[in-house]
């Protein structure tokens, strides 16, 4: 561009004299230029692996959830009345954070606290709507928590308190008339024997024929009976018939051509039949001191 008119103009490549002709259209590039260019090419890649390892933290809690677990921990503690009209929206909101897995583990470390909920499983004149959301934040605190359910169980068996939770659930289905706190409980029984030694005492303390006492009993005007049912069915395929029919076809007792779902509904018309005979206890409720 003409700097004086604005025009523009045409640059001509004019070979040079005394060039050779066939080279004449041909540009030489001045390597000196390049000089910057292979040196970034050869400089080393920069390596993230170089860079110091940082320690795992946890995620930062958030400020308005942190104080409504440690006030609603603290209403918890303080409770040794009846009145449970504060009591009530503390479980609530634990048992809303206590699917957190971080919320779940703290509540059960707290040895005053699973202490506190298992006094609240138990028969007593408290509603049954505190100890049925009682039951469900233990429950849900140790749900698929291997951590928590460990933890938890840490604080029970010994010589000051030595039953725990697993008893609690075993006295409810003996004896407990309500439907809505019996399905809390069974939800409860399944997050505990995901400990197997939790299991194992549910047998050895006669657990199939409680779970069938407990299939089989007659709730007047029971609404969620139904629900019951099934939550004692799916117990039972899940812990009880899925272990059985390992032990048998490693026992070499189960036919080849036998499958899954036969083997589940032997089992089930074994453990749940109709007709079958139970020695366990007539239920009853149980006479609060």
């Amino acid at each position: 561009m003409n700097l004086a008119t604005g025009a523009r103009e045409a640059r001509l490549n004019v070979p040079e004299p005394n060039k050779d002709a066939a080279f004449s259209d041909l540009t030489i590039i001045d390597h000196s230029d390049l000089r910057g260019f292979q040196e970034a090419e050869d400089s080393p890649i920069r390596s993230h692996g170089n860079l110091p390892q940082q320690p795992f933290l946890p995620p930062q809690q958030d400020v308005a959830e942190s104080t409504l677990y440690f006030d609603s921990v603290a209403e918890v503690k303080s409770h040794v009345s009846e009145d449970s009209h504060k009591l009530l929206p503390a479980l609530a909101d634990l048992e809303d954070l206590s699917h957190s897995y971080h919320w779940g583990l703290s509540l059960v470390k707290d040895g005053e606290v699973a202490h506190k909920l298992f006094q609240l499983l138990l028969p007593s004149n408290l509603s049954l709507e505190v100890r049925s959301l009682a039951t469900l934040v233990f429950g849900t605190a140790i749900h698929n928590n291997q951590a928590a359910l460990t933890v938890a169980l840490s604080h029970f068996y010994n010589d000051e308190w030595p039953e725990g939770p697993l008893e609690a659930v075993i006295l409810a289905l003996l004896h407990e008339q309500s439907p809505t706190l019996l399905n809390r409980m069974m939800f409860l029984l399944s997050s505990l024997c995901q400990d197997q030694a939790q299991l194992e005492a549910l047998l050895n303390a006669g657990g199939v024929e409680l779970l069938i006492g407990t299939y089989h009993a007659d709730f007047a005007g029971a609404g969620d009976i139904i629900k019951l049912r099934k939550k004692v069915t799916n117990f039972v395929l899940d812990n009880l018939v899925a272990t059985d029919m390992d032990n048998n076809i490693s026992a070499g007792k189960a036919e080849e051509s036998e499958t899954d779902a036969e083997w589940t509904m032997i089992h089930l018309k074994r453990l749940l039949g109709e007709g079958q005979s139970s020695t366990i206890q007539p239920r009853g409720p149980v006479k609060v001191s």
